[in-house]
């Protein structure tokens, strides 16, 4: 009993101690993120400059059996099956919440959301593989106008309590 206290207090130390201060207020944020967008790893493991390299890093990760199915997968399909999967994978290991040198990459675009860097990222993939022109720019501005929209619809809603100055 009393070992297996001691390698439960040893494992709860060695996490708290390991474990990276949360920032709590946007200026903390942005510096992190600042910090964050210049490193080419982050908490060990690569992170991709742009698509091209997030597309040869993904296929370096995976299985051949696992692209070979992805790329004769029905777009649609295959983005949405692999969202939850692959997809929150990308979004965790590469930082798209706290900012890294790929999701400003997408940033830069418009592509601000996690869950559009995602979807963009794995659309992306598919039609490279499928050697289908992958339209970049087209895609990125059709997302980034679907958000302001979605943004002002919200917005239109009611009316605000308060509004930031």
């Amino acid at each position: 009993m009393t070992a297996r206290l001691l390698i439960f207090v040893c494992l709860f130390m060695a996490s708290a101690i390991s474990a990276q201060e949360i920032p709590t207020t946007s200026d903390q944020y942005e510096k992190e993120y600042n910090i964050n967008i210049r490193k080419s790893r982050i908490n060990g493991i690569y992170i991709p400059e742009n698509i091209s390299d997030a597309i040869d890093e993904i296929i370096r990760l995976s299985p051949a059996a696992s692209i070979e199915q992805f790329k004769n997968g029905e777009e649609d399909l295959v983005v949405r099956k692999l969202h939850f999967g692959l997809g929150k994978w990308l979004a965790v290991k590469w930082n798209f919440d706290g900012g890294s040198r790929y999701s400003h990459y997408l940033r830069m675009m418009g592509v601000t959301y996690p869950d559009d860097m995602i979807s963009f990222t794995l659309r992306s993939l598919h039609r490279h593989l499928n050697g289908n022109p992958m339209e970049l720019k087209e895609r990125a501005q059709a997302i980034s106008e679907r958000r302001k929209k979605e943004h002002e619809a919200r917005l239109n809603m009611g009316t605000p309590i308060d509004t930031l100055k």
